[in-house]
């Protein structure tokens, strides 16, 4: 959910599939095993440092790579190939540095609550109440706040802006960094929960741009119903055949939508030229 609301957020903004979030998502993990594996920062120290250095990350990304292929006017294309090649270089550079096994931040046994006849384990429960409630803070702040309303216009008419007097620059820094935390708080739930591996990355990315389109990308909420029905789906799934077949009803379900609901299950329909 978390994951989705973050590429949502760059996605809707800057009308560009943001293939770094994968990327992304592997920095934040290391950086949480770096901070409170390596370093044996206090828990509080870690999820800090995790979330500043996500923050620096994102804002790289923007400087390096997508702010000046903005200010050249290049094409939405050209755009997601260099990010493209931002998720190749950072995963493999993170490969080089900690290795391609897999990492864990605590091998603990973790204590579990049965619940309606299922057990949860202590993260499992963490990561659902933090989820929703960090979903449900940035979902006001999107309903209520001056600049996440500007976040909205940035994505159909980004030229208007500084003919408002909003600072387009900032606000696209904004939305990196506001996607790099969201990213930041799901990454170090998986990585606590099951570990991480450099090539983690595509996985995460393709769950979360496609709960964002199923849901449909111009509502805040349609990404967080859209991140839940798939889980949903993909746990009907696991739970009558196999694992295996998760990823089956992901593409799945993004064929579904591209073919007979491009706009997103609670999407709204737009004209033509209203869609150009």
């Amino acid at each position: 959910m978390l994951y989705a609301a973050g590429f949502g957020f760059v996605y809707r903004s800057f009308r560009v599939f943001h293939i770094a979030m994968g990327a992304q998502f592997v920095f934040s993990c290391y950086a949480f095993y770096l901070c409170a594996t390596m370093l044996k920062l206090p828990l509080a120290l870690a999820v800090c440092g995790t979330l500043a250095l996500s923050v620096l990350f994102a804002a790289a990304i923007e400087w390096a790579v997508y702010r000046p292929f903005f200010q050249k006017g290049c094409s939405s294309g050209v755009v997601m190939i260099a990010s493209l090649g931002v998720m190749i270089v950072v995963e493999n550079l993170i490969a080089l540095a900690f290795g391609n096994e897999v990492k864990t931040i605590s091998n603990q046994l973790e204590p579990s609550v049965a619940f309606a006849g299922l057990r949860f384990t202590r993260i499992q429960l963490l990561q659902f109440f933090v989820g929703i409630g960090v979903f449900a803070v940035v979902g006001v702040a999107v309903r209520f706040g001056k600049w996440f309303k500007a976040l909205w216009a940035m994505g159909d008419q980004p030229e208007l802006l500084p003919v408002l007097g909003l600072p387009l620059m900032r606000l696209r820094l904004l939305v990196m960094s506001l996607g790099g935390i969201l990213v930041a708080i799901a990454a170090m739930l998986v990585a606590w929960d099951i570990g991480m591996d450099p090539h983690v990355g595509m996985h995460y990315l393709l769950l979360g741009s496609v709960a964002v389109f199923f849901g449909g990308t111009d509502r805040y909420w349609a990404w967080g119903a859209g991140a839940m029905l798939l889980s949903v789906l993909q746990s009907l799934a696991m739970w009558q055949f196999s694992a295996r077949w998760t990823d089956l009803v992901t593409f799945g379900v993004l064929i579904f939508v591209l073919l007979f609901r491009p706009q997103g299950l609670f999407g709204v329909s737009k004209r033509l030229e209203e869609a150009k």
